[in-house]
């Protein structure tokens, strides 16, 4: 039997990566909203996501990689031949920087830092989300 690492009570928070060079970040950053809907892998993960669970917006291959928003799934993974999940993702003034992340112990082995190419959803769990949420700008 296959141990899985996220469950409904190891889980903090999603992460959905968008990397710069595929999708634009200007028209994102100028509504303050990130994408309504963004692509997931069909696996495991995408099918504990749900409704109302907190989600982060990394930005990935860009000179200021990081946390650039927080929000919420708004819907269930919609199946197909790219499955899709829906959120509502508030776009913060001035990111998160992964190089301030990466300095804090319990931050310093996120996943999105192990495994950046890694396909969405990404996740941190619960203790690191306890350390993330008090750095947000929003809530």
């Amino acid at each position: 039997m296959t141990v899985r690492a996220i469950t409904d009570h190891t889980l903090g928070a999603w992460v959905i990566k968008c990397n710069p060079h595929k999708t634009d970040l200007a028209p994102m950053v100028e509504a303050g909203r990130a994408h309504e809907n963004w692509c997931v892998a069909d696996n495991y993960r995408t099918r504990l996501m749900a409704p109302g669970q907190s989600v982060l917006f990394w930005v990935s291959s860009h000179p200021r990689r990081g946390i650039w928003g927080a929000g919420r799934l708004t819907g269930a993974p919609v199946p197909g031949p790219q499955w899709k999940v829906s959120t509502n993702i508030t776009l913060f003034d001035e990111p998160i920087l992964a190089s301030d992340i990466q300095c804090i112990e319990e931050l310093s082995m996120l996943e999105v830092f192990r495994s950046p190419q890694q396909s969405n959803p990404s996740w941190v769990d619960a203790s690191a989300w306890a350390v993330i949420r008090p750095m947000l700008p929003l809530e």
